[in-house]
């Protein structure tokens, strides 16, 4: 659905550019992304690494999206520090943006038990248009097809860097997790056109889940199920995903359904491996919206680095979250 936008702005059905963000459907994978209070989330150094490529049987269409991020507590500064460069780019009329953002976390212990993080974000993004391949209602011919040069007028086929800010928190204890995220908290202006004001609209993000041990006759376990709930809102655009994640050990599979308003959207299958330091993922989303016909599913990958500390170095004062990580 948030990619509807740019395609009618490609096939010349309007000037102003309200696009909805990109999504990923192994968002834990992502956390810088999913909500700011993350960073540092897990201790030691982390680095993330996604790809989406939303689509792949699409007419006309080429959507894909690459995110790299690094995060890390710091018992100097109460809290976690990261940083994210994202690239997107959809459609034929390689609508184009870049970001980059970093983040600062700070970690309050309220008990024994529960466990607060409240994060802020700041950041740039840029957006470019190849306006030389959007086609256009004035270039067609009824029998030739698009022979005619445009009359359309893109004055402008680079904008930016914008300034853009989020914050969010999260609370959690041992077993429960539960956050909200305020994403474009100042709404920049981004269109292309010199007249018109097209707002990238505030995201509210509100994500929650458990971690529920199978072998719980053990010290530490290594078997559970995890079910999650994600609700996301950008202008009118709702979309809530829910489902849950087995977990054996080295092992996790998960089963997701996203859905769109009053729509359904897509069934999400996912398998991973974590062995270690090294988290990797894949998932495919099953479309099962009005656009399965052209448009089957997406593929995601996802290699997350959890770097441990070693013996030498000073222990942590303060508790990690436990989630799932795809």
């Amino acid at each position: 659905m948030y990619r509807l936008v740019p395609l009618m702005l490609m096939l010349g059905m309007g000037g102003i550019l309200q696009a909805q963000d990109p999504q990923f459907s192994q968002f834990y994978a992502n956390a810088l992304y999913l909500n700011p209070a993350l960073a540092g989330a897990v201790g030691g150094p982390r680095v993330a690494l996604n790809w989406r490529y939303q689509w792949p049987e699409a007419p006309g269409g080429d959507f894909r999206t690459y995110s790299a991020s690094y995060d890390q507590h710091f018992d100097g500064i109460g809290g976690g520090i990261g940083a994210q460069v994202m690239y997107d780019r959809a459609g034929e009329g390689n609508l184009a943006t870049t970001t980059v953002m970093v983040a600062y976390s700070y970690y309050l212990k309220v008990n024994d038990v529960l466990s607060i993080k409240a994060g802020l974000q700041a950041g740039i993004f840029q957006r470019s248009l190849d306006v030389s391949a959007l086609r256009f209602p004035d270039q067609i011919h009824p029998r030739l097809g698009f022979i005619y040069p445009t009359e359309e007028n893109i004055p402008n086929t680079s904008i930016g860097p914008f300034p853009d800010f989020a914050a969010g928190a999260i609370a959690y204890t041992d077993r429960y997790y539960g956050g909200f995220a305020v994403h474009h908290i100042t709404e920049p202006n981004q269109t292309f056109m010199d007249n018109d004001n097209s707002k990238l609209y505030r995201k509210i993000t509100l994500h929650a889940g458990m971690m529920i041990p199978l072998d719980k006759g053990t010290r530490n376990p290594t078997t559970f199920i995890s079910p999650n709930i994600l609700y996301q809102r950008q202008f009118n655009f709702t979309q809530v995903t829910f489902g849950g994640y087995f977990i054996k050990q080295y092992f996790i599979v998960g089963a997701l359904f996203r859905q769109t308003g009053s729509n359904p959207d897509a069934f999400i299958a996912l398998v991973g491996v974590n062995k270690d330091a090294f988290r990797i993922g894949y998932s495919y989303d099953i479309a099962v919206s009005n656009v399965s016909s052209a448009a089957r599913g997406s593929h995601e990958v996802s290699l997350v680095i959890n770097v441990p500390y070693t013996k030498k170095a000073k222990p942590i004062k303060w508790k990690p979250i436990s989630c799932p990580n795809l």
